[in-house]
């Protein structure tokens, strides 16, 4: 691999992780990460010589710095560490051994598709899931990503897993980390919940995604859920509970559980009806 220098180049002020993410690479970063010690903030990794403009993209730039001339793809992938989403889960990537006792890991290596756990709403989806009856039910993860609660979900015993994102670069990222992790009985698609010709029935459906991006999907995902199902939603605020609240008691759900980080709120409600 070519030595060379890079610069690295913070940002901050974002509403949304998944949408910040994905300007970055648009700007031509090659690898991302979360600073240690900060909160809120993305580091792009982006070759010496590259003309990036992130405030007309509408990121506000925090820091920059560069790295002197060395093989810096290489040392950006020896800083990575695993990333403990859960007390059960780990995700790693390929080059990074799996902490000993870990109950379940998953391989996955940060690309266009955002998510290896290490956001909040990430991470409280998965605790959610946790608490679940997966066992021998059909999933959907609606807005998947890398497929990291997806793919969780077939591990902790879902019989089948259905995953959609409207990002047709999400697919071959899909594709590679089911290889990876050995995952089975899934399918996925580009595209939202009406992409599908036909109307299977969940057993549950977790949406990691914020509010705005949910509600116009909210009738059709009801829809085609069983009765009894469940319907997770992580990627809100805390202030944004009672909304939700009302919501659930209009649409005839009755919340199971809930799990709070920080501002971020998620929660687990059970479809009583028809």
């Amino acid at each position: 691999m070519e030595s060379r220098a890079a610069k690295w180049i913070d940002v901050s002020g974002f509403a949304d992780p998944e949408l910040a993410s994905d300007l970055l690479f648009e700007a031509g970063a090659t690898g991302l990460e979360e600073p240690e010690g900060t909160t809120g903030v993305l580091r792009g990794w982006f070759s010496l010589d590259a003309t990036v403009d992130l405030a007309a993209l509408g990121l506000q730039v925090v820091g920059t710095g560069t790295v002197d001339a060395r093989d810096w793809d290489l040392s950006w992938r020896l800083q990575q560490e695993p990333i403990h989403v859960t007390k059960r889960l780990v995700v790693v990537p390929p080059w990074v051994p799996a902490p000993e006792g870990t109950e379940f890991t998953l391989v996955m290596e940060a690309k266009q598709a955002f998510g290896t756990g290490g956001h909040e709403s990430t991470r409280l989806a998965a605790l959610v899931l946790e608490r679940l009856p997966l066992a021998g039910r059909r999933v959907f993860d609606l807005g998947a990503g890398t497929g990291i609660l997806g793919f969780y979900a077939r591990l902790l015993g879902a019989a089948h897993i259905d995953l959609c994102d409207i990002d047709a670069d999400a697919l071959p990222c899909l594709e590679e980390n089911a290889n990876v992790n050995k995952i089975t009985c899934w399918n996925a698609w580009a595209g939202s919940i009406d992409a599908m010709d036909r109307k299977p029935l969940w057993d549950v459906v977790f949406a990691n995604m914020l509010r705005t991006e949910f509600e116009p999907l909210r009738d059709e995902t009801l829809a085609r859920m069983t009765p009894g199902a469940h319907l997770v939603l992580s990627g809100y605020l805390v202030s944004e509970r009672e909304r939700m609240m009302e919501w659930f008691s209009r649409a005839h759900l009755e919340l199971d559980f809930e799990e709070t980080e920080g501002e971020w709120w998620a929660a687990a409600v059970r479809k009583t009806s028809d």
